[in-house]
């Protein structure tokens, strides 16, 4: 039997050990309906929204941007999804409730971060790049 790095330690641990495992294709599918890609990256020039980018070279200065972008966003009683695009095995889903700490511990796992509102009213994507947009108000 293969152990997973991924799945047998960091999504075994609090707190991302009591999420909700989401099946990714169906966010990314709704991504690629929503959004206009150029190469693997959303076009956010063509995207329909209210958008804001920030380009961030200070990895920690990054993480505390995107986490409360994110955090700002989740209103009580919301849910979020989470999805990545290279090292998680599944995306995930989570509610207000230990916010903070689940999405700093999503943002540890080197990989592209989309952190989509329940309800599709928002989105904030993170690059390993140093790239922060976030869209509000989604059309």
């Amino acid at each position: 039997m293969t152990s997973n790095y991924w799945v047998d330690t960091v999504y075994a641990e609090p707190p991302l050990s009591g999420l909700t495992r989401t099946d990714m294709s169906a966010a990314f599918s709704w991504l690629e309906l929503h959004f206009l890609l150029n190469g693997t990256k959303i076009d956010w020039q063509r995207a329909r929204g209210k958008h804001a980018h920030w380009r961030v070279d200070d990895g920690v200065q990054l993480m505390a941007m995107a986490m409360s972008e994110v955090l700002r966003r989740i209103s009580p009683g919301s849910e979020v999804e989470h999805i990545g695009d290279g090292l998680s095995p599944f995306g995930v889903s989570f509610t207000d409730n230990d916010s903070e700490s689940i999405v700093g511990a999503l943002l540890e796992i080197p990989e592209h971060h989309y952190f989509v509102a329940g309800d599709r009213a928002w989105i904030v994507v993170v690059t390993t790049e140093g790239d922060l947009d976030v869209m509000d108000q989604l059309s």
